[in-house]
């Protein structure tokens, strides 16, 4: 059962606080309905009159389906709104989705920290560059929460909303920023770039003359055409160095911010609900804001405890259903409500245990943390129909 702080429905209380988010980060488990919760959430903020960007960097790539367009690149497109006039909606704003590709990402940094043309060609050039920002742990991070950063310093935007990878990668991407700070900042690396800062003598680390000796020896190993590359790699991006720790307590300043909130999407099933605990956690102890949880898929009761006790031959009576034909002459209608009646027993213990999961979180989170639920829809959403059914269920105070 959703609670808020005061008497307003859960839905309204959610609705007012994300009118206060410049972002709102969706988190959890693969396959819970994150990206769709994600689409939802900018389609409503879309159709009450905010400018509003969707972007993912979940590396299914279903959000373009989602939103009914055949493909979701790394530029920004708009989504055509007016088709929802055919649903008998007016929106007044405007709604954009994009691909956070993290490659793209560093290579923008790139371009737009470079002190001069000549240095941002050289690292873009570099075989040690491409394995720095496509494959070294944190660095694709890093740019894609920076990414975050410039658009919404860009002010273009009255909300974005960011749909994460899974879990495990949302904490990765979360937490880039400050193991890139810690990186910057340590011994090891300022003396590969500078350590005249540690030694109090001038000279470029490993590529200084002080260590030429050492780059001969390692180079009858490794080949000296290598080790140059690295010495220029160095030596062209410590220039960036620089303004990598202030752009990235940039970033932690902005996730910590009121201008950000998160959203926890999860299922209705005990151990997706333990990971959704765990990372609510995991936000708490950062000092992150988490303004609700979504239980997507929840099944509803749609049967009472007096018709399911009922012989098989009254269900159709109980349910205010027209008499049950046989679907062929080898069916009974006895039968058919047996198979029935067999069906909604089964249907009526999932929303038994889902109902049973969603209050054991109830008790493990704050009073005052709204817990959203949308309903078990018989098929997935790839439409923007389907993504307004969804926004329906979630803002059904509305």
């Amino acid at each position: 059962m959703a609670r808020t702080d005061d008497e307003a429905p859960a839905s309204r209380h959610f609705e007012r606080v994300i009118s206060e988010r410049q972002v709102v980060i969706c988190v959890g488990s693969g396959g819970v309905g994150k990206t769709t919760s994600s689409a939802v959430i900018g389609l409503n903020a879309a159709i009450s009159g905010r400018r509003v960007l969707v972007m993912t960097i979940d590396p299914a790539r279903r959000l373009a389906n989602s939103l009914g367009i055949e493909a979701l690149g790394s530029e920004m497109q708009q989504i055509p709104l007016e088709r929802f006039k055919e649903l008998g909606l007016e929106p007044k704003g405007e709604l954009w989705a994009m691909m956070l590709d993290m490659k793209d990402s560093f290579d923008r940094l790139v371009q737009r920290h470079a002190p001069d043309p000549k240095t941002r060609d050289a690292i873009l050039d570099n075989r040690f560059y491409h394995y720095f920002s496509t494959s070294l742990a944190g660095t694709q991070e890093y740019a894609a929460s920076e990414r975050l950063h410039e658009l919404v310093e860009s002010g273009e935007f009255d909300l974005i909303v960011l749909d994460t990878p899974p879990t495990t990668h949302a904490l990765d991407f979360l937490e880039a920023p400050e193991r890139l700070v810690d990186a910057v900042s340590s011994r090891a690396l300022q003396w590969l770039y500078k350590p005249g800062v540690l030694s109090g003598r001038s000279g470029m680390g490993i590529v200084s003359l002080g260590t030429n000796y050492v780059m001969r020896t390692l180079g009858k190993f490794t080949g000296g055409e290598l080790l140059s590359e690295l010495g220029v790699f160095l030596k062209t991006f410590s220039s960036l160095f620089e303004g990598f720790e202030e752009r990235a307590r940039g970033v932690i300043d902005l996730l910590k911010s009121s201008a950000t909130g998160f959203v926890v999407v999860t299922a209705p099933d005990s151990l997706t609900v333990e990971e959704a605990l765990y990372f609510y956690e995991k936000l708490d102890r950062d000092a992150l804001h988490v303004d609700a949880f979504i239980v997507n898929r929840v099944h509803p009761r749609w049967v009472s405890e007096e018709a399911l006790a009922l012989p098989p031959e009254e269900l159709g009576t109980a349910l205010e259903a027209p008499p049950l034909p046989a679907l062929d002459e080898a069916l009974e209608p006895t039968a058919l409500a047996e198979l029935l009646l067999e069906n909604a027993s089964q249907f009526e213990l999932r929303a038994t245990q889902d109902a049973t999961s969603i209050a054991l979180m109830g008790d493990r989170l704050p009073k005052t943390m709204p817990i959203l639920q949308v309903p078990y829809f018989n098929r997935d959403i790839h439409s923007l129909a389907g993504l307004n059914k969804a926004r329906t269920a979630l803002f059904a105070d509305f």
